[in-house]
């Protein structure tokens, strides 16, 4: 079956529409001073929004999807463990 978007958009908090904004904001501002994000890659928060990290560029690098993805979601909530970097993961 084919994704709703139409329904996702119509469901989806006003909260989360601004953060998505916010990210791809930052994503854009990113790409202004350093050029296009490379292929297979995401930015990463040098140091994480829940503890306090913005999206301005200088807290922003590239890493692999994949790294950027692989985190363990075991903490409270979901929160990530464990910390990202170019090339694979740091304990």
């Amino acid at each position: 079956m084919a994704r709703n978007y139409k329904h996702e958009d119509a469901i989806e908090s006003p909260r989360r529409k601004a953060d998505r904004a916010e990210r791809m904001r930052a994503d854009r501002a990113w790409e202004k001073l350093h050029g296009p994000i490379p292929k297979g890659d995401q930015l990463d928060h040098k140091k994480p929004l829940s503890e306090g990290g913005t999206n301005a560029p200088r807290n922003l690098r590239p890493i692999p999807a994949h790294d950027n993805e692989s985190y363990k979601r075991t903490g409270p909530g979901g929160k990530q463990v464990g910390s990202a970097k170019p090339g694979g993961l740091k304990k």
